[in-house]
């Protein structure tokens, strides 16, 4: 049988289902972060107006998977303005992938949960779907120091957002029904294994996250206490960010990457340039003149027209 995630059908409606830690070789966010910190404001809200899905977490074990579709919602509103939406489909193909092959949500059949790392390392060999029939896919990810507090901030100020595996305990059940939702350490008993997703900070050293598609603020004694670990995601929308760029040490990350994996790091296909209207309209107009033979100024300017023309790609 396989491993199973404990807790995951304890609650009427707050299903659970992260397994314990891997504990397998990864990337540390320490090993490849530049040292300057990004300029970030005392607070940080990511989420801000966005919506966040359920993805029937409310029925099976899949809030690992639905973590990461959250996050990707996330990350894609944030720096592109415009959220990539998995489906429930995509993450039932990723919560399959990671470890419960055989998962049907007819029968409930096949849904243990999963453990933080054989997701992500799932994530990384055949992505997550995008809702519309394609796929995203991430670059690397890496560990988080949860006992770190200046790692867990980096880690949404740089990345947009951070993956979190939390160990509940049954009264994170009544705080998750309070107003606001609040979750703060009490020795109660065991509730089981949980993935969320933080995305933002405020004062009083309160850190939010997204669970069940509910914002629960969680308190530093809660994160001393409960927080088992955390994982940033590198993904292509990352790299032009400024924040990423400072942030992050580009070189590290691929000598990290390679030596743990013996691989080199994946880079993305670079995005065709956009060529404007503007742009089209007077090389359709000036080509065929400059194609033809000139002299003197004239010779320049066609041949000014046919290099500015080759540098956007025009043809």
């Amino acid at each position: 049988m396989p491993n199973t995630a404990a807790g995951i059908h304890s609650h009427p409606t707050h299903k659970l289902g992260l397994r314990p830690p891997s504990r397998k070789p990864a990337l540390r966010l320490a090993d490849i972060l530049t040292g300057v910190a990004p300029a970030h404001p005392a607070t940080a809200d990511h989420f801000g107006k966005l919506a966040f899905g359920l993805y029937e977490n409310d029925k099976y074990g899949d809030c690992g998977p639905t973590s990461v579709a959250n996050l990707v919602r996330l990350v894609t509103g944030g720096l592109l303005g415009t959220e990539v939406q998995p489906s429930q489909d995509d993450v039932f193909d990723l919560y399959r992938r990671s470890g419960n092959p055989k998962f049907d949500p007819k029968t409930g059949a096949d849904d243990n949960g999963v453990d933080m790392q054989t997701m992500l390392e799932a994530l990384l060999a055949g992505g997550i779907g995008n809702g519309n029939g394609a796929k995203v896919k991430p670059i690397a990810f890496a560990k988080v120091d949860v006992t770190n507090d200046d790692q867990l901030t980096a880690a949404v100020s740089i990345f947009g957002g951070c993956l979190w595996g939390v160990d509940l305990q049954t009264a994170q059940q009544a705080q998750t029904d309070a107003h606001p939702p609040k979750w703060d350490f009490h020795s109660t008993g065991e509730w089981g294994g949980h993935a969320i997703l933080n995305g933002a900070y405020e004062s009083g050293a309160l850190e939010d996250v997204i669970s069940w598609a509910i914002r629960v603020q969680t308190t530093a004694t809660f994160r001393r206490r409960q927080l088992q670990e955390a994982w940033v995601v590198v993904w292509p929308w990352n790299l032009d960010h400024p924040q990423f760029q400072i942030g992050v040490d580009l070189s590290a990350l691929a000598a990290a990457y390679k030596s743990l994996t013996g691989r080199d790091l994946p880079q993305p296909t670079p995005a065709p340039p956009v060529v404007a209207d503007a742009d089209s309209a007077l090389w359709s107009a000036a080509k065929a003149w400059s194609a033809q033979s000139h002299s003197g100024d004239s010779k320049k300017v066609a041949t000014a027209l046919k290099t500015w023309a080759a540098a956007k790609h025009l043809s």
